[in-house]
């Protein structure tokens, strides 16, 4: 008996038929959650009054870092240029800008920030219940509330990198997924914090809504008692513009 889990229905109430990827197909995601019903599946790809949709908003700004980094390694396929809704692009200086519709509209980049954030918890809890099968805790409520029902406001942090060098690989780029290992089990159970690598950023995705009351500060030490690889600080996503689309610390 499936059971989706965002809404706790099951397939007497509801039905699961749709393929529900993880990760959108747009930006290369091949993974499939079974345990998400048609709804909520469907919830996450359209639009929201005065919202674009999540899962829209993730293919936007992300798939800025994958074209990116595809022409960096000369692995775009021939005759695919990636066309954004919402940005202007100048792929020789690598020059990102709103377009004039959107940026005249008030708040539009924390819209924008908001509708990300709901939609990497999204790609966080699928991909939880896909390679864990314990997605349903309570302790994940919040995700479910904030993602799927629009309830909170719940943050997610990127790792400001400590070298001027993109980790990853080209299979990754190509096919991006997220993966749980024994040490993210570790993160998750001292300092309830979840950090993925996706298209060449290091995001971090809190495991619990008091992660910023209790287990910020000493996560913050740990990083630089570690000397992390990824680096030592971390900045928090409200805004569009918060996310460096096209790795310009490398230049800088």
């Amino acid at each position: 008996m499936k059971i989706c889990i965002w809404c706790r229905k099951d397939e007497t109430q509801e039905s699961f038929d749709k393929k529900a990827h993880t990760i959108p197909q747009s930006l290369g995601g091949k993974n499939i959650c079974e345990n998400v019903c048609d709804k909520c599946n469907h919830y996450f790809g359209s639009p929201q009054p005065n919202l674009p949709s999540s899962e829209l908003v993730l293919k936007e700004m992300l798939n800025i870092s994958k074209y990116y980094l595809l022409k960096t390694a000369n692995s775009i396929p021939k005759n695919k240029r990636y066309k954004s809704e919402y940005f202007n692009i100048n792929w020789n200086t690598f020059h990102i800008k709103i377009k004039p519709r959107y940026s005249l509209k008030d708040g539009f980049q924390k819209k924008l920030g908001r509708q990300f954030r709901k939609a990497m918890f999204k790609v966080f809890l699928e991909e939880r219940e896909r390679q864990r099968n314990d997605a349903l805790a309570d302790r994940f409520n919040f995700i479910r509330e904030f993602a799927r029902y629009d309830l909170g406001n719940y943050p997610i942090y990127i790792h400001i990198p400590k070298f001027k060098v993109i980790l990853g690989s080209l299979p990754d780029i190509e096919n991006p997924q997220i993966r749980f290992t024994d040490h993210s089990d570790e993160m998750d159970k001292e300092f309830r914090i979840y950090g993925y690598q996706l298209l060449g950023h290091n995001f971090l995705i809190p495991t619990s809504p008091f992660f910023d009351e209790l287990c910020r500060d000493d996560f913050l030490k740990y990083l630089v008692k570690d000397n992390h690889p990824f680096g030592t600080t971390i900045k928090r996503i409200d805004y569009a513009e918060n996310i460096d689309y096209t790795f310009r610390y490398i230049a800088d």
